[in-house]
């Protein structure tokens, strides 16, 4: 199911389907979803209703990481504005019922902490009047303002037991005050005639935290919290105010997958588990990078500067591997050790270093990159310099963007080249100039092969054993501008062929014959590859048909300011939602609509 929300801190992260079931909930870093279901419940007229099922309105409030969530039903309306505190691991809740009828309100938690159903503890706490889920360290307790009605913890996913949560649909419930193992629970609220109330979700490592927590809400009030959140992201959101509103709900989509560490996953959605019991829950610094490029270019320095510190241990002999947990350790991965070739996707450790030229050129911060320069800067560009074929000037083999085949392509060149020239910017700041002259040089041997892969009207998107792949790929484009000039007749003329061959319903495809996801004879279109070919246009003053694929994606995208990953001919999402990249690529854009484009190098 698709997701429509998000809200986090760096330290909780909420996520929400399209119809309000809560479905991930990360603490302290995304590294476990703790989640399996939050639920919200109405008992009005003898009968009961599920919030997902009666389809509520969904949105944020403006400008802001607060969502809102309003539905009727029996002549009752109840609105909920949820927001994650600014500053502590809390999840404010407003609750609005409005009606001259007798309510009940449910909310049911079905968790697996740790990302597993066992070994968890559920428990009534009368000292809170909440219910508490706990396991080692990671403990979630809820409560409301206003007396708890009943509650009841119990069984779920054993035993043929489908969860507490089934037994709030006739109105009442056990009191049954704990449970251990693979439990759930539910709690419940009488309201005689319509009213506001509030909750909260408090995140800690022990009884002792989220009781001190609580106690601060208390002291607080949640009102006070969700204000002062709105109020901080919209105070946040000043360094954009000359932008369109789009753009500042993508800054803050970005922010909110963000992590205090410094890393930024690709995508918190679980439901693409469904396919190989496998996340985007991991840093790709392909499009890390891209994230961390979208906010310095708008002016947001901190983010970038811990995303780089999260980086700087993690280069192996001078290069990056496929993708990282949150925590910094090495994700799964598919590349094969047995080729002969460092099992890499090469891009990404050159884009490291081509985002750090983009924001130490932004705020010439020289303090901070200096302590990178060695350890960072020039291992990788010493990496990327001597992982060259020496026939070709081109790099050696790794794998494609696409993470689908080894060769060597024309976007991991491009994105080399871009990598070596900053990198070559830096020496000649720092004075260091045998190695200024070092990475440029490398650079130009890797440009020089890049014009090899022009093949009559395209660039060819990878050179393997056999010869080019002459395979029309979108990537193309987006390489191309790493390097060449926009108005260079070819790479206007591979635009248009990438338009011509990979157009599918407006929107740009991945690459002819895409198979990832399809659920047609045609491939799906993507929200970078379609913002990609918008980005060239602006680059060749085509404002116009710029702007067309701009309101492309914005048509195409969630109510809620969302993107997803792609979106398939029929309208439905199948993969991921948000893609951090493609919220990166829609302020990428805007900023260059604005500001006109660059390379920056």
């Amino acid at each position: 199911m698709t997701r429509s929300i998000i809200l986090g801190n760096g330290r909780l992260t909420i996520l929400a389907d399209q119809n309000y079931l809560l479905r991930e909930l990360y603490y302290p870093l995304s590294t476990d979803n703790h989640l399996h279901m939050g639920r919200i419940g109405i008992w009005v007229n003898n009968r009961f209703y599920w919030l997902h099922d009666l389809h509520p309105e969904i949105e944020y409030e403006e400008d802001t990481l607060s969502s809102k969530v309003e539905a009727s039903v029996e002549g009752i309306k109840i609105k909920i504005k949820d927001a994650v505190d600014m500053a502590y691991e809390i999840l404010s809740r407003e609750v609005t019922i409005e009606g001259n009828k007798e309510v009940k309100v449910f909310f049911a938690w079905d968790y697996h902490i740790y990302g597993t159903e066992y070994g968890d503890t559920a428990l009534y706490d009368p000292a809170t009047d909440g219910i508490i889920h706990y396991k080692r360290d990671r403990w979630f307790l809820f409560t409301c303002d206003i007396p708890t009605y009943q509650y009841a913890t119990g069984y779920k996913e054993v035993m043929g037991y489908q969860g507490t949560w089934k037994d709030c649909e006739d109105g009442e419930l056990s009191n049954n005050p704990i449970a251990q193992g693979a439990v759930d629970s539910a709690i419940s609220f009488k309201i005689n005639t319509g009213t506001t109330f509030y909750c909260w979700l408090i995140a800690g490592y022990n009884y002792g935290d989220v009781r001190k927590k609580n106690e601060y809400v208390q002291s607080k009030s949640p009102r006070e919290l969700i204000d002062r959140t709105e109020k901080f992201w919209r105070a946040w959101l000043i360094k954009a105010k000359d932008y369109d509103k789009v753009v500042r709900r993508s800054l803050l989509t970005i922010v909110a997958n963000w992590q205090e560490n410094g890393a930024i996953p690709a995508s918190l959605d679980t439901d693409i588990m469904r396919f190989n019991k496998d996340t985007y829950n991991y840093v790709w610094h392909r499009d890390a990078a891209f994230a961390s490029i979208a906010l310095t270019l708008l002016g947001y320095q901190d983010f970038s500067r811990k995303f780089f510190t999260f980086s700087k241990n993690l280069l192996f002999n001078g290069f990056l591997f496929q993708k990282y947990t949150v925590d910094g350790f090495w994700g799964s991965t598919w590349h094969p050790w047995t080729t002969g070739y460092v099992p890499i996707q090469e891009d990404e450790t050159a884009l490291l270093i081509y985002a750090l030229w983009i924001h130490f050129r932004k705020f010439w911060d020289v303090d901070f990159v200096k302590d990178l320069y060695r350890p960072m800067v020039k291992s990788a560009a010493d990496f990327l310099s001597t992982y060259i074929d020496e026939k070709t000037g081109l790099p050696l083999p790794s794998y494609d963007l696409w993470e689908e085949r080894r060769g060597v392509h024309f976007f991991t060149s491009a994105a080399v080249y871009a990598g070596l020239v900053s990198a070559s910017k830096f020496a000649e700041f720092f004075g260091d100039e045998e190695y200024k002259d070092k990475y440029f040089s490398a650079a130009q041997l890797v440009r020089k092969g890049l014009d090899t892969f022009y093949q009559g009207d395209h660039f060819a998107r990878m050179l393997g054993d056999k010869g080019f792949d002459k395979t029309v790929d979108a990537s193309t484009v987006l390489g191309a501008m790493l390097v060449y000039d926009p108005m260079d007749p070819r790479v206007i003329s591979n635009r248009k062929v990438v338009e011509e061959k990979l157009t599918v319903n407006g929107g740009i495809i991945r690459y002819e014959g895409d198979w990832y996801l399809k659920e047609s004879d045609k491939p799906n279109p993507w929200f970078i590859t379609t913002l990609w070919v918008a980005q060239q246009h602006i680059a060749e003053g085509n404002i116009e048909k710029a702007t067309e694929y701009l309101n492309w994606v914005l048509k195409n995208s969630l109510p809620t300011g969302i993107i997803p990953e792609q979106i398939t001919p029929s309208g439905n999402y199948p993969s991921v939602s948000p893609l951090v990249w493609s919220h990166a690529e829609l302020v990428r854009t805007y900023y260059y609509l604005k500001n006109g484009f660059t390379k920056f190098i």
